[in-house]
Parts: C-alpha cells; structure tokens; sequence
C-alpha cells in the first residue's frame, strides 16, 4: 500500500473518531477492580484508542524484529 494513501487512511479514521469522542462526551462511571472513576466518555474512548494504537504498534514491532532474526 502506497506511504500517501496510509496516511490519508489513518487521517480519516482519526477524524471519525474524533468526531464519535465529542459526540459521547457525557459523563461516565468507569469502574476498574476496586477503583471507581467518573470521567468524559470522550476521555475513555481516547484513552482506549490510544492504548489500542500502542498496543499494535509494539506489537508490530516486536513481530518485526522477531522475524528478521
């Protein structure tokens, strides 16, 4: 897949998501084990997405470097 249309790509879904993140922006109950938290919605879905995108990056990573061994 050409650099150009990856970017455009990702751009787009990180529009969309922005755009889904602002329109659930009331406040929420995150309940975590024993801890409980009322944050943004918007605020989880990031911060969920985030550690989405981190997650597949060093996973990705780690695939990369395991495989040129």
């Amino acid at each position: 897949m050409n650099t150009r249309l990856k970017l455009i790509f990702a751009g787009v879904l990180l529009l969309l998501g922005l755009i889904f993140a602002v329109q659930n922006s009331t406040v929420v109950t995150v309940k975590f084990l024993v801890w409980s938290l009322q944050v943004s919605q918007a605020l989880v879905i990031f911060l969920t997405s985030a550690a989405g995108i981190l997650g597949g990056f060093f996973l990705g990573t780690a695939f990369k470097i395991t495989r040129q061994r």
